[in-house]
């Protein structure tokens, strides 16, 4: 009756810092507001709110700054708290009769860290799937994270004057946007890794489907953020020395070859491998990881643009990318 809401706001929130892209609806070309903050240490851990009247009043804070007062908005579960499985959906089950199949089986054939979980089913319509696969087994990929804390964030964003309407799992976003943006060859395995400034993400996505997720927190201690003034980007510096942050660099693409093997002769007993990496992050020696892993590997590896669209030359600073991508979503 009163239709879509047009403004919606998509957030993305890590440990150290806070982004917003405003679109209408799905249409990223219409970005009206985008924004990064640096979170104060100790709201979040890993995650997990851990200061939960010093993060309302920095949202609150942060709404009345911005102007976003009852916008609707969707955001990313954060990394840490998501919990992936793959799993064989019955070929005879539809839709909802999907999601009551797995709120049965969890505690039976899937075992949570967690009691009280909220879980989403992602798989492929069933037409698409049985024309691209030769056996008959629907297979799909369940996550879940913990209720408890996926209502703190959705009561503060509420008791912020926000509207949330939506959560999703970033790796889907990350995918979706490279998807918008350039011609997949479903026969093609992408991994993609996400090297933040406090942690390393890989994702492995096998005709349009997640096969693999990681989540790695890194041993380094931020020291404080700056704002570069050409740009107005935050700049992230650590208490580590350079030396000691790139030993870290180091031990990430060993981290790296180690799951590239695991995936190619474990997972897929040697008859699959990986056919391209695709970077992103806000880590600042993203450069020098991703020169590193250009020097290791024989498989072509890009460092993913933000833009809008194959055809716009729009750019977009990339530490947007994962909001771009939540807002291809759609929904409300």
């Amino acid at each position: 009756m009163f239709g879509k809401p047009n403004k919606i706001i998509n957030i993305v929130i890590e440990d150290y810092v806070i982004r917003l892209v405003e679109t209408n609806n799905s249409n990223i070309s219409s970005i009206k507001v985008i924004h990064e903050k640096p979170i104060p240490s100790g709201l979040i851990e890993n995650g997990k709110i851990m200061d939960e009247i010093g993060f309302f009043e920095f949202m609150k804070n942060l709404v009345k700054e911005l102007g976003i007062k009852n916008r609707h908005v969707r955001f990313f579960v954060p990394n840490p708290l998501v919990i992936m499985r793959q799993v064989e959906i019955p070929p005879d089950l539809r839709d909802k009769d999907i999601t009551e199949y797995f709120r049965v089986e969890i505690g039976k054939s899937i075992h949570l860290p967690f009691k009280d979980p909220v879980f989403d089913i992602h798989y492929l319509p069933f037409q698409d799937y049985f024309d691209t696969n030769e056996e008959e087994v629907l297979t799909g990929t369940f996550f879940a994270a913990p209720r408890d804390e996926m209502m703190k964030y959705t009561e503060i964003f509420d008791d912020a004057s926000l509207k949330p309407i939506n959560a999703d799992v970033e790796a889907l976003g990350i995918y979706r946007y490279f998807h918008h943006v350039n011609r997949i060859d479903r026969d093609r395995v992408y991994l993609f890794i996400k090297l933040d400034v406090t942690s390393f993400n890989i994702s492995i996505f096998n005709r349009h489907q997640l096969e693999f997720l990681r989540y790695q927190n890194l041993d380094l201690h931020l020291d404080h953020a700056s704002i570069e003034e050409e740009s107005t980007r935050l700049n992230w510096e650590y208490q580590e020395s350079d030396e000691q942050v790139e030993d870290m660099i180091e031990n990430q693409v060993i981290e790296l070859e180690r799951i590239m093997n695991f995936y190619q002769f474990s997972m897929k007993k040697g008859e699959e491998k990986i056919d391209e990496l695709i970077i992103i992050g806000d880590n600042p020696y993203l450069p020098v990881f991703y020169q590193k892993v250009n020097d290791r590997f024989e498989i072509p590896t890009n460092r993913l643009k933000g833009v809008v669209s194959q055809k716009s030359d729009k750019e977009i600073e990339p530490q947007f990318i994962p909001a771009l991508g939540l807002a291809l979503k759609g929904g409300a």
